[in-house]
């Protein structure tokens, strides 16, 4: 049972890799489920953004951080917010951790609780961005230029960073600029300003904005020369073949499912369903331990189309 293969997955990798863009938009079918390859467990359906991280929170010089709607701004390991943090203290103060702490060693009373400020910047910086979408964005734009910053003629960050923005719609609403709000035209002032920096299109810095449609996000973001669309596609029937024998091999009470026709003949059926709503279906129909019939899936069909 071969896990498949997602063409959006390395089509992103391309942009980003390639340099053909630092600003991708992400579109589609970006709430349904994904698989992930696991050698203890068979792997597991993930949702896009956990998905995302799990493929990339690996890779050898990357910085994966992850804002979500009214969430904190997050890092997907404990050493990359201190690998940022350190980076962060090096650009605001010009001094590293260990220069920071000999000066606060040396200085007056007075001069050593204000090094100590800027020694807890970062943290107190990330906690002003919780539920503030419009602090959120700026933090996350003024670490891609925290990123590209040199102290002592080397870089204060050696990693590039990866910044994923889930629920973009929200956060970047579609309308007229004259009749958003003050809030929402300043996130939109925000993002112009940060994909059309020529310094962060020249850089290896790289953020993805997640929503369902374009139609939902402002367009004065997305109509940027500098950013680039890359569609999730409606699983097909490779995708959902390879869902139905994962969920009888490692799904709960998969042992139990029963369906009409063969593997390959059920899958065909299957066609327009997203993978939420397959898995519905077969949960369902193994709880319930009843055979899945044709005109139940037409009837989920139906239903998930509507």
């Amino acid at each position: 049972m071969n896990a498949p293969e997602y063409s959006f997955l390395k089509r992103i990798g391309g942009i980003i890799n390639s340099g053909e863009s630092r600003a991708v938009f992400l579109r589609g079918e970006v709430n349904d489920l994904f698989f992930v390859p696991n050698s203890d467990t068979g792997g597991e359906y993930l949702p896009i953004v956990d998905f995302l991280t799990a493929h990339w929170g690996g890779l050898r010089g990357k910085l994966l951080v992850v804002y979500e709607l009214n969430g904190p701004i997050r890092f997907v390991h404990s050493e990359d917010k201190d690998k940022m943090a350190e980076a962060w203290l090096q650009w605001r103060s010009g001094h590293d951790s260990t220069a920071l702490a000999i000066k606060k060693m040396l200085s007056s009373s007075r001069d050593g609780f204000e090094l100590e400020g800027v020694g807890t910047d970062f943290e107190a910086t990330l906690r002003r961005a919780q539920d503030k979408p419009s602090v959120a964005l700026e933090i996350l734009r003024q670490m891609c230029i925290c990123s590209r910053a040199v102290h002592n003629g080397k870089p204060v960050l050696k990693e590039d960073l990866i910044v994923l923005v889930e629920g973009a719609d929200m956060i970047l609403p579609q309308g007229e600029i004259a009749r958003l709000s003050d809030a929402d035209r300043h996130r939109v002032a925000i993002c112009r300003d940060w994909f059309s920096d020529p310094g962060f299109m020249g850089g290896d810095d790289a953020v993805l904005l997640i929503a369902e449609s374009e139609s939902f996000v402002n367009r004065r973001v997305l109509t940027l020369p500098q950013i680039l669309s890359v569609s999730v596609p409606a699983p097909d029937e490779r995708v959902r073949h390879h869902c139905i024998e994962w969920f009888k091999k490692y799904g709960k009470s998969g042992s139990s499912l029963s369906h009409w026709g063969t593997v390959e003949e059920f899958s065909k059926l299957t066609a327009g369903l997203s993978m939420h709503a397959l898995m519905q279906l077969l949960i369902a129909s193994s709880h319930q331990n009843k055979t899945i019939e044709p005109m139940s899936v037409i009837r989920k069909v139906e239903a998930h189309v509507k």
